[in-house]
């Protein structure tokens, strides 16, 4: 029986203990490692020491090739692929601050942007409004003569 139908077996049995439970956890373990392994074209070994049985995957026979081919690398080839999970996180870390200072210095553009709009819209409304006012004071030709027309035309009155 493979390791992949034993963990099958032991997941379907009920019972809730803590051994289904490690089944359980191994099985969607084993199953994220087959994906992994087909989209990256990778070759996975993966060892798993419980406190009932050891488990290989994919086959032990396949797990033990693989394991003895990366044994096969000398020591400083190896150790360029190996990092330890501090090195990674602080990777990780630093990626994310970058992010930050791009991100916070975008909406500090953005930000000095929007005033630069503001202040132009304003201007572009005071400029409006000067415009309307210089148009409001200046005379309405022709309004002199007329007026003068009018004070002729009305009819005066001798009244004493």
């Amino acid at each position: 029986m493979s390791n992949e139908e034993r963990l099958e077996n032991n997941t379907e049995s009920s019972g809730g203990n803590t051994n289904n439970l490690l089944y359980k956890k191994i099985a969607c373990f084993t199953k994220k490692a087959h994906e992994l392994s087909t989209l990256c074209d990778a070759q996975l070994g993966i060892v798993i020491f419980s406190p009932i049985e050891e488990i290989l995957w994919p086959t032990e026979n396949q797990a033990k090739e693989r394991f003895e081919n990366y044994l096969s690398f000398d020591l400083d080839t190896r150790k360029i692929n190996l990092e330890t999970q501090e090195s990674s996180l602080d990777k990780k870390m630093k990626a994310q601050e970058k992010n930050i200072r791009k991100m916070e210095q975008e909406m500090r553009r953005k930000k000095w942007s929007c005033c630069l709009m503001k202040l132009l819209m304003e201007r572009a409304i005071w400029n409006s409004m000067l415009e309307n006012l210089k148009k409001e004071d200046q005379p309405i030709k022709g309004n002199d003569n007329n007026i003068e027309e009018k004070n002729d035309s009305i009819p005066k009155n001798n009244y004493v």
